[in-house]
């Protein structure tokens, strides 16, 4: 399933305001440079609030029963734990944490009679995740407390009084072994040896999963609700979403640091463990189908992200008189895109306010043709634009109807706004349409056209001073590594022949190209997903493309033309 977004873009004449050091630009600024500072924290922070997470029941799994994919993903980390005495005991499986997505989550379990030391081999198939799987080591004493040793995971649990939790950082699971035979030594606990039974390891697994939950909520984190959990909007929520993507980013460093070593010390079976794993979670993501979304946690988004989009436009000064206008021009043309997708069979459509910048509708599809994407996104500024026009025509009728100032404002809002989308720019309407029906084919022209746009909106910005088209100006110049990486990306996947499927091919060439193995897999994950969306769309006929362009032009120059044949002689 590929997503697709359809948005508008607002434009009015209040915020084309020169620069002035006043008390409310100078918060704007404030705000801009904060939320710039923090911009993955607060986009993070805000999509994974709409995530409900599951209430998990552990149940034990045979090995027999476990799918080769699975087994394929964990054969690395079991190597290394044979090749270092541990014998394998049990295997539990229980729901991914998130209801949104499908995979099982799956451990192994392992212990060393000599060493007295638990391995558990957990699966982590869920966007982010920086390998397939990671490895634990675990003491435990006759205290019936424990100590554990994680390499570079830590950071995604909260350990409760009765555990000592050890990250080392060092991208190495040998060594994270040593250093757990020291981490172990605890002055007053003695060792309690023995492996745990089947039953046993299935009851650890749901107990340090219910005691994650419950110290999470006890940090006001997270709070109960029925049949599992969601996040509650407070500091500590938003400081866990900030130091797990500070961590994030240092194991991603350790990883691409320790690749050499890793390399020369391992065996080559065991080398491969980043890749192999990195690969196989890419390609899970890009085949996972997220359930959809049920129609109250639409309508919760729609109303949350819309107060913000209220609130925000009111804090920079737009008249709150005129904010009824916006909302429902907006709504108008969403509704546009909405409909159409409707049509043309997509799935978990919905649409939200992006606070700020204007309104998006999103909805899901295998598989489109270049026709239906032209319709989608016409039907956005189209229906405005003639609801515009409409009105105009009955105020020439009926000179009451011009008296009224609501009437008209909404009118040439709605015009104005419509038409400024039809622009070919992107990522307005108008510029994914040239896109769609021209530069589909030229992937690495159609990186010169976001670039172009990109000068456009800056030029636009200094002419107008508009603060927010400068916001608007940042946030492309912020894609603009990503937008260069997917042109190359798809110049290259289009070279290549391969009898393999479309997803299999990404995947590989993401993870094992030298231009792109640096990236962290969330940015792989975004720019196979673009790639797979884009590849997946049939490239326009000729017929397609002379005769939509040639209508998208007309509409473009119309105005012109009629404001040239009304103009008084």
């Amino acid at each position: 399933m590929h997503n697709h977004n359809y948005c508008t873009i607002v434009h009015t004449k209040t915020w084309g305001k020169p620069f002035m050091l006043n008390i409310q630009d100078t918060l704007l600024f404030i705000l801009l440079i904060v939320f710039l500072m923090n911009f993955q924290t607060i986009v993070s922070g805000f999509v994974l609030y709409f995530w409900k997470l599951r209430d998990l029941v552990v149940r034990s799994i045979s090995v027999d029963e476990i799918n080769d994919s699975v087994k394929e993903i964990v054969r690395p980390q079991e190597e290394f734990l044979y090749s270092k005495g541990f014998v394998y005991k049990s295997s539990q499986v229980y729901d991914n944490v998130w209801e949104r997505f499908n995979e099982e989550l799956h451990t192994y379990y392992f212990y060393n009679e000599e060493l007295d030391v638990h391995a558990f081999i957990d699966t982590t198939p869920y966007p982010g995740a920086l390998s397939g799987s990671i490895i634990s080591f675990t003491t435990f004493y006759e205290s019936y407390k424990r100590a554990t040793t994680f390499d570079c995971f830590a950071y995604n649990i909260f350990p409760s009084d009765e555990s000592y939790v050890f990250d080392h950082y060092y991208g190495s699971y040998e060594e994270a072994l040593e250093s757990h035979l020291h981490d172990r030594v605890i002055e007053g606990e003695v060792i309690s040896k023995g492996a745990l039974s089947e039953e046993g390891a299935k009851d650890y697994q749901q107990y340090i999963i219910n005691e994650n939950f419950d110290e999470m909520i006890k940090r006001n984190i997270l709070k109960k609700v029925s049949g599992g959990y969601r996040y509650l909007f407070t500091s500590a929520y938003m400081q866990y979403i900030y130091e797990g993507l500070k961590k994030y980013k240092e194991v991603k460093k350790i990883y691409a640091s320790k690749g050499v070593k890793v390399r020369e010390q391992q065996s080559p079976k065991e080398h491969q463990l980043y890749k192999t794993s990195e690969e196989h979670s890419l390609l899970a993501m890009l085949t996972h189908k997220p359930n959809e979304k049920s129609r109250e946690g639409k309508i919760r988004t729609f109303l949350i992200s819309g107060a913000l989009f209220v609130l925000l436009f009111g804090f920079i000064g737009i008249p709150w008189t005129s904010m009824p206008i916006i909302v429902a021009v907006l709504l108008i043309h969403e509704l546009g895109h909405y409909f159409a997708m409707k049509y043309f069979g997509y799935k978990d459509t919905s649409i939200f306010f992006i606070p700020l910048f204007g309104a998006a509708a999103k909805g899901e599809k295998e598989h489109t043709k270049p026709f239906e994407e032209y319709i989608i996104l016409l039907a956005g500024p189209l229906p405005g634009m003639i609801i515009s026009l409409a009105i105009g025509f009955f105020m020439l009728k009926d000179p009451s109807l011009a008296a009224n100032t609501y009437l008209q404002e909404f009118a040439i809002m709605s015009f104005v706004l419509n038409f400024i989308n039809l622009l070919p720019i992107y990522p307005l309407d108008g510029g994914r349409i040239v896109h769609t029906l021209v530069f589909s084919r030229y992937p690495k022209v159609q990186f010169y056209f976001f670039l172009l746009s990109l000068l456009v909106i800056i030029i636009a910005m200094l002419m107008l001073k508009s603060i927010l088209l400068g916001l608007f100006a940042v946030a492309l110049f912020m894609g603009i590594n990503h937008n260069y990486n997917l042109s190359l990306l798809l110049s290259d996947l289009q070279k290549v022949q391969s009898d393999v499927s479309v997803k299999e091919k990404i995947a590989h060439y993401l993870t094992s190209n030298e231009r792109f193995k640096k990236l962290t897999i969330d940015k792989k994950l975004l720019l196979a997903k673009e790639a797979l969306k884009l590849l997946n769309t049939e490239v326009s006929s000729k017929l397609l493309m002379f005769s939509g362009m040639a209508f998208y032009l007309f509409l473009l120059i119309s105005p012109f033309i009629v404001l040239f044949l009304t103009a008084p002689r």
